[in-house]
């Protein structure tokens, strides 16, 4: 009866924690949503990779008498495989998908496939609980330790550790889809492999809590940076298509050559807007950058005035948008700090 209670307990503890955790992701997910049935998609895939990994990983370290020192097992077996399983989840499942397109959704594809990994890892734990009732006072009654070691196992050590983790392993997979830079992702799967040694070492030797807040406002500041350099992107990327259009636009509107040619270089680097010289072009970066207005009378086609006008007619970004943008980054930042908040009251409490 009191195992039936104690698996009943487990499931809907891990329940709960899997679809708030879920949901905190989808909210945290400001800049542009990803559709939902993608992200579904990646969670389910997660927990069916982790099933066969326990099996696979049973049988390889469970039939067989193998001894290996304490940080091989921190570090190897459990930071480097654990990290490398959900590495190749992401990168098989969500590298090649077209809504993967800013440093913030790297972080949020990595931790759903963080999350699928707790679950079923705390699936695992279960067992523990089952085997060995004794150890959390079941056979005298006392539930006060079973309730602590569930607290401390759901919440603290096996979701909230791949969270923490791979935090910093999706911003890593962001910069190196949106940048190019594919020599980040061996880089990336060292990291979350150290990162994940690191917390079980810590586990052990019982820093695990400053350790975590530690690496908790790490994860803050990494996801902040990922939300604003994924606007930033965005926004320089609807520019340098804008000013494609604005270059056909030019040409009929038979502009000067020499601005034409400016175009064509703004055009090939988004950057050299900040460098710009021209003042007709330098005027129409300012007012695109801050208040462009939705309409301008018809004004003759040539100088800055005409250059500003075909701004608008081929639908330049208004200034309206980049109010939104600011709008979303607030409500990412608000979010950001209640969900490291809930987090960092759940590292304290287990100081009591």
């Amino acid at each position: 009866m009191q195992e039936g209670v104690l698996i009943s307990d487990i499931v809907i503890a891990n329940v709960l924690a899997s679809a708030c955790l879920i949901l905190i992701i989808y909210l945290l997910d400001v800049n542009e949503k990803e559709p939902p049935w993608i992200l579904v998609r990646v969670y389910l895939l997660s927990i069916l990779a982790t099933f066969l990994f326990g099996k696979l990983k049973g049988f390889l370290f469970g039939h067989f008498e193998w001894e290996f020192p304490v940080w091989f097992h921190h570090y190897v077996v459990a930071g480097g495989f654990e990290e490398l399983l959900k590495f190749l989840v992401v990168m098989i499942f969500v590298w090649p998908l077209k809504s993967f397109d800013d440093e913030t959704d790297g972080i949020i594809y990595y931790l759903l496939a963080a999350a699928g990994f707790a679950v079923m890892e705390n699936v695992g734990y279960s067992f523990h609980f089952v085997i060995n009732p004794y150890r959390f006072g079941l056979a005298t009654g006392e539930l006060r330790p079973y309730h602590a070691a569930l607290r401390d196992i759901v919440l603290l050590r096996a979701v909230s550790g791949h969270i923490f983790i791979n935090v910093v392993s999706g911003f890593l997979l962001g910069l190196a889809r949106t940048r190019r830079r594919l020599w980040l992702l061996p880089v990336l799967l060292i990291v979350s492999a150290v990162l994940h040694g690191l917390w079980n070492q810590a586990a052990s030797t019982g820093w695990l809590h400053w350790f975590a807040l530690g690496l908790l406002l790490l994860d803050v500041f990494l996801f902040m940076l990922s939300l604003r350099m994924s606007f930033y992107f965005k926004f320089m990327k609807r520019l340098r298509f804008r000013i494609g259009e604005l270059i056909i636009a030019a040409r009929a509107a038979k502009i000067d050559p020499d601005t034409v040619m400016l175009l064509r270089g703004i055009h090939r680097n988004v950057r050299v807007l900040r460098r710009m010289q021209a003042p007709a072009l330098k005027t129409a970066a300012m007012r695109i950058t801050r208040l462009l207005p939705a309409r301008v009378d018809a004004v003759p086609l040539n100088g800055e005035d005409g250059l500003l006008s075909v701004l608008v007619k081929v639908n330049g970004i208004l200034g309206r948008e980049l109010e939104r943008t600011g709008w979303r980054f607030w409500v990412g930042f608000f979010l950001t700090f209640s969900v490291s908040g809930f987090f960092l009251l759940m590292i304290l409490m287990n100081f009591v």
